[in-house]
């Protein structure tokens, strides 16, 4: 028999192109990290001993006594300020370190808040010497003061740490509502003349610019383009812009159906706000802003503490809207089933 040579096989595959190594890439561009805002610890103020800075020279004292933590009652007022609704209708610099705000509470009352080396508050809360929700609010919203830090709750700030608070504040965006009720408030106290301010205008639509985002899907809007979007025009809305389709999902999930931005109601604009009506007065002698700035005149105290009370005679009561808003008892005389129930 015949022996055979071994043939090769043919191979099907296609030869496989030289490979290219891929272009060099230019070398990345180190970012700049973003400045970082550094606060100085807050301390009880000590006389340095012989050898340390600062020994021999004149120490600042500070005002009220140092909290090394912040207090159960402090952090329930601080929890207050990102819950309900607050404005800032006027700020004035009256010092190096100080600086005056006039703040609308959550019922529409008008406060003078004073961020000094004592802060303080003419509300009620604030007037018995207790850190108040308003002062939080300029503190942690205003002057974005991070709660990270413990200079917040201080009753009593160096100057040192005024100065820090000031150079790192940084300056917190206007909604319409709030520029709306700042001209309202400035037009009640004689600041500005009704025809130079746009009282009454109304909510206004925010049209989207570069770079501004869905606060639903996150996708970018298209720069200057109202094509399929919604706008929050509710009275006491922020007029900004959603996708309607991502509205729509929205609205069937949040009942009622509010803006998930502002967290106002969903409206259409009303054509009868009274913006640009003036200021009525509390029963306590604020000015109250309530009807322009869309908020309630009466105070949500479901956060509040709802325990016993010690009474001036000696009896207890529980907590109330009244109680807060800083009626004494004696309004009320000494019965107490006349307006508090006797536990």
């Amino acid at each position: 028999m015949r022996a055979t040579r071994p043939t090769a096989r043919m191979s099907l595959k296609r030869p496989l192109p030289a490979s290219t190594p891929p272009p060099a890439l230019p070398p990345a561009i180190p970012l700049a990290p973003p400045a970082e805002r550094i606060y100085p610890l807050a301390g009880p103020s000590k006389k340095p001993k012989k050898g340390e800075p600062g020994y021999g020279e004149p120490q600042e004292k500070r005002l009220r006594v140092f909290k090394k933590s912040c207090p159960l009652a402090t952090q329930e007022r601080a929890d207050r300020v990102f819950l309900q609704r607050f404005f800032c209708v006027e700020r004035n610099r009256t010092g190096e370190i100080s600086e005056e705000f006039k703040v609308l509470g959550s019922t529409g009352n008008c406060y003078t808040v004073k961020i000094q080396h004592e802060p303080t508050c003419d509300c009620p809360d604030g007037a018995k010497g207790n850190k108040c929700k308003h002062q939080l609010f300029v503190l942690l919203k205003i002057l974005q003061v991070p709660q990270s830090s413990n200079l917040w709750y201080q009753a009593a700030l160096l100057t040192s740490e005024l100065r820090a608070i000031f150079a790192n504040a940084r300056p917190a965006p206007r909604t319409q509502l709030e520029e709306r009720v700042a001209n309202v408030y400035k037009v009640a106290t004689g600041k500005a003349k009704a025809e130079e301010v746009e009282g009454g205008a109304g909510v206004r639509k925010r049209v989207p610019q570069e770079g501004d985002s869905c606060p639903i899907c996150y996708e970018d809007f298209e720069p200057n383009s109202e094509t399929g979007l919604v706008f929050c025009l509710s009275p006491s809305g922020c007029g900004n812009a959603l996708h309607a389709e991502c509205f729509r999902n929205w609205a069937m999930t949040s009942k009622p159906t509010t803006c998930p931005l502002c967290r106002e109601e969903w409206k259409g604009p009303d054509p009868a706000a009274n913006a640009g009506a003036g200021p009525s007065f509390s029963r306590e002698g604020y000015q109250n802003f309530a009807a322009q700035a869309g908020l309630s005149a009466t105070r949500d105290t479901s956060t509040y503490y709802n325990g016993p009370r010690r009474r001036a005679d000696g009896g207890w009561a529980r907590y109330d809207s009244d109680y807060y808003d800083g009626i004494p008892d004696a309004d009320y005389g000494h019965n107490p089933y006349k307006r508090w129930r006797r536990w």
